[in-house]
């Protein structure tokens, strides 16, 4: 079995995990302060994950070890969970079952959790979410869930659309409550039945710099006041974040930081 050792962990290189699934990795594992990625046959790596090491290793079933270490994941009144321990899942919370695979997100990342947990404070009853940056569809699943009207995840990576309507469909969502569309903000937000494009909510799992060019297209595509939840944010570039949304005028801004990661809330311009 070939591995090539990557130090670090899913969190301090979570920007590279997508390089390693690209050159061909089978299959991630996080340990001992490395990321361990299995391949078939050795392969060209592109400059930013050149820093590891092929090792040749006996043959094991990295899958099911894999599988044997996840838990369940609680974020506020949701508990995120793959199929198979659905029935640990506490009395009282809210299964959001997620089958883990590429990096498009399963819930067990701090950026993800602090924004399920963020989406779990809101009264969302009727309410329509827009989740920017949707990936496996985890937010905006979640926010049905939780009793939105409707949800709409965008992604400009048609990949991950056919995941998230999958995921959406495991969950018992029904239909309409959550749709997933190839799309951006702007005159790329595909057409929805949120009038004039705006949203009563907006969660975006995406990092700084993109907040930051966003901003203003939060503030358009909500309604007056309405709850903005970011995350992805490194805590060295929360300034740039803040100065992004004093910028465009979002009060009562509210930081919450779990390690090196910050989730950013705030509410949209009267």
């Amino acid at each position: 079995m070939l591995v090539y050792h990557l130090p670090g962990t899913f969190d301090t290189r979570e920007a590279h995990l997508d390089l390693l699934w690209e050159a061909g990795a089978t299959g991630l594992e996080e340990r001992a302060g490395l990321i361990r990625a299995y391949f078939d046959d050795r392969t060209d790596l592109p400059a930013p994950i050149q820093d590891g090491e092929w090792r040749q290793e006996a043959d094991q079933d990295w899958l099911a070890e894999f599988k044997a270490n996840l838990r369940p994941v609680t974020a506020g009144r949701v508990t995120i969970v793959p199929p198979w321990l659905t029935a640990e899942v506490p009395a009282g919370q809210v299964p959001l079952i997620i089958e883990p695979g590429m990096a498009f997100g399963t819930g067990h990342h701090a950026t993800t959790r602090m924004a399920v947990e963020a989406l779990s404070a809101l009264k969302l009853d009727g309410r329509t979410v827009l989740d920017v940056g949707t990936g496996s569809g985890v937010l905006a699943i979640a926010a049905a869930l939780l009793g939105s009207g409707a949800a709409l995840g965008v992604d400009i990576d048609p990949l991950t659309i056919p995941i998230a309507r999958e995921n959406a469909e495991i969950n018992g969502v029904p239909h309409g409550r959550a749709v997933f569309e190839e799309g951006t903000l702007g005159s790329d937000l595909p057409e929805h039945h949120a009038p004039e494009g705006t949203f009563d909510v907006l969660v975006a799992n995406l990092y700084a710099e993109l907040h930051d060019l966003l901003a203003g297209e939060y503030a358009a595509h909500l309604i007056p006041g309405g709850p903005l939840v970011l995350t992805g944010i490194l805590t060295s570039k929360l300034p740039l974040v803040d100065a992004a949304l004093e910028r465009e005028g979002f009060t009562d801004v509210q930081v919450r930081q779990d390690g090196e990661w910050a989730l950013v809330t705030a509410n949209a311009p009267q």
